[in-house]
């Protein structure tokens, strides 16, 4: 909360009285630092004698009062961005007594209960006022925490959808505060810096007021803990980081609430400190009196929507002023520390509406449609506190039964397809992607070990800095009659990447850099006959393969795949062989009787090429004129930066890349000589997409991020680790997985008769832990140690199960729903 002793009326001056001209406020300040004095001994310098430790007008409610200012100014700026049913998730609930304050004649009395919350909130928030929330006591120094919790039980009784928190002190007894936390209207802990054993508790470490038996409960108990943390620089203090992710980590049970946006009350701390906390899978933060947008901005750019909550901070809500970020601090502003003659134009509208405008401004930054906004005011409490009733639909299944009305095959990718997964358990459609975590359309959050989007993230999801990049090509204008000059500068970058090049040309897709590819290479020869080793794609040049040979394609990565719809002229154009099998390219190259275009390949995909290999193809291609061209839309950049065959130090005549370039965002390229790369003006290669300016801005800022840091040594090192470690659990399992590829492009499968059965298995245990999992693979720069040891710690039982499952021949049994469909296999 903004409370009294420090973040909400600390730094401030003020007395009983209104301060006017000649008041003490008007004399020479006394110097207290950064935030100004410790308010109690404030308070004992203006009134030795004072009957509490804070004022009346910040915590009773028959002093305060909405005008109608505050409401015109609600219904026109805030009414229509408020969603009805609002959950408020940092409210106070507690009688006046027990902070020091007897009741007063004249008012209604001392409890201040769920009704007095609602009718003060509804004064200015009208038909809008939040209906249930998360309420706890009103903290202060000598706090009776069993009355006042008791006090709160009392009141939620008459409220069965709201929740509590708890206050704890290190002084409490464990054993009675896990008795409170027993109670169902209990989701959790909130404790405070008022209650550190020190004098100046606003420099108090968080393990000073938050003592470990709290995380303990709260771990086994799958309880919140609201932490509103202090020491000068709030987040921004190492200290802090420090604290908040060991025990995050220590305690992955326990669900982190920052306060105050992380109190970020000097906007710039939440700024600097956020990112030092961003792996953290159960922090989450509330939006209580927050007064700036930045600290909103900054948690959403970061975590996304599913992290905020909105928060009022009753009663600090219901007074009339603003926190102010100054320097390297904040100061709060309040109509009781202003002098009576003011500027007309300056008198301060309520805490409740400075924060809920500060909220406004980040969500229409961030671009938040109204189903996010909902998210922030209503849906992510719900989720977090388990409200969610049970009776509710899968979205993501929903929407699964939607694709297969309007989508021929369900998916636009066959890749995504939950056949190839866990059918009908596999989530499929996701809301948000950061880093390695993904969160599905019911809000349920995965850490992903699958390709990372087919290979095509390998920065992570949603990287800040390629996104930076995109969000200011979108601002100035992505398309128009003229053409972006982000496509020449990619262009002339992967030029200077590749000494043997020398032209390039752009496209949106690898399939469409693949076509553009064989299509120069023809122009540039003369020529029809391509030979190709690996896959490369859905074009009729690749798939004319299987017109006299059905099978033709199935060692190519791709089983199965149909060739209907094809050309039947194409026959005898694209002629297969297999990877290090050089002496089959030297067939082909007698097949084709001086007729050879192109001949691709992947420069590698599960092995390394057999010495000589990569040298006998080129050779073939100088002796016959053919071109060669490097596949690298897969190998790009996660092996070598610029391509795996820099590695290799073998030359081709086109490199085509896509999917990492753009980290996810849609930008393919062909790189090749001048020589081929001319025939690009004798033939007709182009599209209005090509030139749109957010593909080459994302490549742009991905190349700039992959040249200071080693992204390759990165994903060899994490592929490394899953692989070793998963093939000892397998091992010791009796379980037969057999590990292929490379690290940074690893392929699981089961060597057994009910492989996929096995494998199905496989993913459904580990959804139900929160990891997405399946045949393959790819790490990423966002994937870190702890996220495979993550994995580690429940992929053990699940290989237990699978042994066992095969032990007792139930396989199929245990998967609750089909079996997976083999990788690429027909789906008719």
């Amino acid at each position: 909360m903004g409370d009294q002793d420090g973040n909400g009326f600390h730094g401030m001056e003020f007395s009983r009285k209104r301060l006017g001209p000649t008041s003490r406020a008007c004399q020479p300040r006394r110097s207290y630092g950064r935030y100004g004095p410790d308010i109690d001994s404030y308070l004992m310098a203006l009134d030795p004698k004072p009957t509490s430790s804070i004022p009346r007008w910040t915590c009773d409610p028959s002093t305060f009062e909405a005008t109608d200012e505050d409401r015109q100014l609600f219904e026109k700026s805030l009414r229509s961005f408020c969603p009805p049913d609002i959950f408020d998730v940092h409210a106070h609930m507690y009688d006046l007594s027990h902070i020091g304050l007897s009741k007063e004649k004249g008012t209604v009395g001392s409890s201040v209960g769920f009704e007095v919350y609602r009718d003060s909130m509804r004064q200015w928030m009208g038909d809008r006022a939040p209906d249930r929330g998360l309420f706890f006591p009103f903290p202060v120094k000598d706090l009776d925490t069993g009355a006042s919790n008791d006090f709160l039980l009392d009141d939620l009784k008459s409220h069965p959808d709201c929740r509590g928190l708890a206050m704890v002190s290190p002084h409490d007894d464990p054993a009675q505060v896990e008795a409170v936390a027993r109670q169902p209207m209990i989701s959790g802990f909130k404790v405070y810096h008022v209650f550190s054993n020190r004098e100046d508790t606003m420099n108090a470490e968080c393990d000073e007021f938050l003592p470990e038996w709290a995380w303990e409960i709260a771990d086994q108990h799958s309880l919140c803990i609201m932490l509103h943390m202090v020491l000068p620089r709030a987040l921004a203090d190492e200290r802090n980081q420090a604290y908040i992710r060991d025990h995050c980590r220590r305690f992955p049970n326990a669900k982190l609430i920052l306060a105050h946006a992380g109190r970020g009350f000097c906007a710039r701390h939440t700024l600097e400190g956020i990112d030092s906390i961003k792996s953290l899978d159960n922090v989450f933060f509330d939006t209580s009196a927050i007064c700036e947008p930045q600290p909103f901005q900054k948690i959403i750019e970061t975590f996304g929507n599913s992290r905020l909550m909105y928060g009022s901070d009753f009663p600090v809500s219901q007074l009339r002023g603003r926190s102010l970020s100054i320097g390297d601090g904040f100061h709060w502003i309040y109509d009781q520390t202003l002098p009576e003659e003011k500027w007309p134009q300056g008198r301060p509208t309520l805490v409740g509406i400075e924060s809920l405008l500060a909220l406004k401004e980040a969500c229409r930054f961030a671009h938040l449609n109204d189903s996010d906004i909902e998210r922030v005011f209503r849906t992510n409490a719900v989720d977090m506190l388990d409200l969610k009733p049970n009776a509710e639909e899968d979205a993501c299944q929903l929407m699964v039964d939607r694709a297969e009305q309007v989508i021929p095959g369900g998916v636009q990718l066959l890749s995504k397809s939950s056949d190839l997964y866990a059918p009908g358990q596999w989530p499929t459609y996701f809301r948000e992607a950061r880093g390695c975590e993904v969160i599905d359309l019911d809000g349920r959050r995965y850490l992903d070990l699958t390709t990372g989007g087919i290979g095509a993230c390998l920065l992570g999801y949603s990287d800040p800095d390629v996104n930076a990049a995109v969000m200011r090509r979108i601002s100035l204008g992505s398309a128009s009659t003229l053409n972006t000059p982000e496509e020449v500068k990619l262009c002339e970058t992967l030029a200077r990447m590749h000494p043997w090049s020398k032209s390039v040309r752009l496209s949106r897709s690898g399939g469409e850099a693949l076509s553009i590819a064989i299509r120069i290479a023809r122009a540039s020869t003369g020529r029809d006959t391509v030979a190709f080793c690996g896959y490369h794609g859905w074009s009729d040049w690749y798939l004319a393969a299987n017109l006299g040979d059905s099978e033709a394609l199935d060692d190519h990565l791709l089983p199965g795949l149909p060739s209907r719809g094809v050309p039947r002229g194409l026959e005898g154009t694209a002629l297969p062989f297999r990877y290090n099998q050089i002496e089959e390219l030297l067939e082909l190259e007698k097949r084709a009787e001086g007729k050879l275009a192109a001949v691709i390949l992947e420069p590698t995909r599960s092995v390394d090429p057999d010495p000589g290999f990569l040298k006998g193809v080129r050779e073939v291609c100088d002796r016959t004129g053919a071109a060669l061209i490097f596949d690298e839309v897969t190998t790009g950049f996660r092996f070598h930066l610029g391509g795996i065959h820099l590695k290799y130090g073998i030359d081709p005549d086109i490199a085509v890349y896509a999917k990492a370039l753009g980290n996810g965002f849609p930008i393919g390229a062909v790189v090749g000589c001048e020589e081929v790369m001319g025939a690009a003006k004798e033939t007709f290669v182009s599209s209005t997409a090509w030139s749109e300016g957010t593909g080459p801005a994302a490549a742009l800022a991905t190349l700039r991020k992959m040249k200071e840091i080693d992204v390759p040594d990165h994903v060899e090192r994490i592929g490394e680790f899953f692989r070793e470690a998963l093939a000892d659990i397998a091992e010791a399992s009796g379980v037969p997985l057999k590990l292929t590829g490379h690290p940074a492009l690893t392929y699981l499968k089961f060597d057994h008769p009910k492989g996929e059965a096995l494998m199905t298995l496989y993913t459904a245990r580990l959804l139900k832990q929160g990891i997405l999992a399946g045949s393959g693979f790819y790490p990423t720069w966002a994937h870190r140690n702890e996220h495979i040891e993550k994995f580690l710690s429940v992929v053990e039982g699940v290989f237990v199960e699978l042994a066992e499952s095969l032990e007792r021949g139930d396989v199929e049994e245990r998967i609750g729903g089909p079996v997976k469909r083999a990788p690429f296999a027909r789906l008719t």
